[in-house]
């Protein structure tokens, strides 16, 4: 079972009466309720715009990139077998 945890917010009246006729009207059964649901819409709102800007990113430097490791510099790292990697331990 999840655990939850008490979060207190202060709400603008309006806001707190339209959930209160959405509760009376049977959409949801608790101020809770909506307000659960609203987060969780805002939180996956916000995955996809943080989604498309690192997406916008990686097609920023995907030339830049692509130019770097088509250089002469990796040619020769390629030719005389890299720099050796022993990890820290």
């Amino acid at each position: 079972m999840a655990t939850t945890v008490k979060v207190s917010a202060r709400i603008p009246k309006g806001l707190a009466e339209r959930m209160d006729r959405l509760i009376e009207e049977g959409f949801y059964s608790n101020r809770s309720e909506i307000i659960k649901e609203a987060l969780r819409d805002f939180l996956l709102r916000r995955r996809s715009v943080e989604d498309s800007e690192i997406k916008g990113y990686l097609r920023a430097v995907e030339e830049i990139l692509r130019e770097d490791w088509e250089s002469e510099a990796d040619e020769y790292w390629d030719d005389v077998g890299g720099v050796p990697y022993e990890p820290k331990g």
